[in-house]
């Protein structure tokens, strides 16, 4: 067989098969065309089977033709392919030995930088100690200087500290004498203040109050008010009264109505439980 023909067929396997198949399918034609056994039938209807036969080779040897150029655009692709994919991984290996090369480089700067570092830290060191001994040596005759210093100055220290404290004593006294004046004259002051607040709500509790028909001189009532921060009145009780039921509601009545209750002269005296004795003037 021809060499060329045999590396066509290794080449495209696929392609000799579909020929194969092909020229024994037009062979079975071409048999049963010539064997059929019918006396009536003309001779141009052979001369037809035969020309039928002849095109489909050609169109069978058309298709093998594109088979095999696909097969060859195919094999020139994968070629492509191969060579760019070479190309690449030679690229890649380039720019890994450059890579390589450049750490290389770096790593031999690094051991010289490190080497000279390492003298710079051994000389700086060296200086170093000597320094510290030095300051030891300093540091030494000023503790023994310090020393006889601090002798004088905790001797000073302890004679100002005692005056000092005779003095921090006597202002301390001195503050607190003023102090209790000063708490005395404000609680003597907030006690006013709280007895004129107790008064100015006695007396708005007055000018509501209405005395019941049968009124006697001398009734009076203890009253406990509860009021909010706005003077308004939201509790009443009366504690004790002298005088009938009749009397105790009219004043509860007038506790009532004397909501809002006055304002404290002093925010200090404002008390959320007023407690007060209704003494009416009859």
């Amino acid at each position: 067989m021809d060499s060329g023909l045999w590396r066509e067929i290794k080449d495209h396997p696929k392609v000799m098969w579909l020929s194969i198949a092909l020229h024994v399918l037009l062979l079975v034609l071409l048999s049963v065309s010539l064997t059929h056994n019918s006396p009536k039938l003309p001779s141009k209807p052979t001369v037809n089977t035969v020309q039928a036969i002849v095109v489909d080779s050609v169109r069978v040897n058309t298709e093998l033709e594109k088979l095999k150029q696909i097969e060859l655009d195919k094999r020139k692709k994968e070629e492509s392919r191969k060579k760019k994919l070479e190309k690449d991984i030679k690229k890649a290996r380039d720019a890994r030995k450059k890579e390589e090369r450049r750490l290389a480089d770096l790593k031999k700067k690094q051991i010289q930088r490190d080497k000279a570092e390492k003298e710079k830290k051994k000389k700086l060191a060296l200086e170093k100690k000597q320094k510290e001994q030095e300051l030891a040596d300093l540091e030494k005759k000023r503790k023994a200087e310090q020393e006889k210093l601090s002798a004088i100055e905790n001797k000073r220290k302890q004679e100002e500290d005692a005056a000092q404290r005779k003095v921090e004593q006597a202002e301390l006294q001195r503050q607190l004498l003023e102090e209790e004046r000063r708490q005395i004259k404000l609680n003597s002051r907030l006690e006013n203040l709280r007895a004129q607040y107790i008064k100015s709500i006695e007396q708005k509790v007055a000018r509501n109050w209405l005395p019941p028909v049968k009124m006697q001189p001398g009734w009076s009532c203890e009253v406990s008010v509860k009021q909010n921060p706005l003077g308004e009145v939201t509790q009443v009780k009366m504690l004790n009264c002298s005088g009938s039921g009749a009397f105790k509601n009219t004043v509860e009545r007038a506790v009532r109505k004397a909501s809002p209750l006055p304002v404290p002269p002093d925010p200090q005296v404002f008390e959320a439980n007023i407690q007060f004795t209704f003494r009416p003037d009859i």
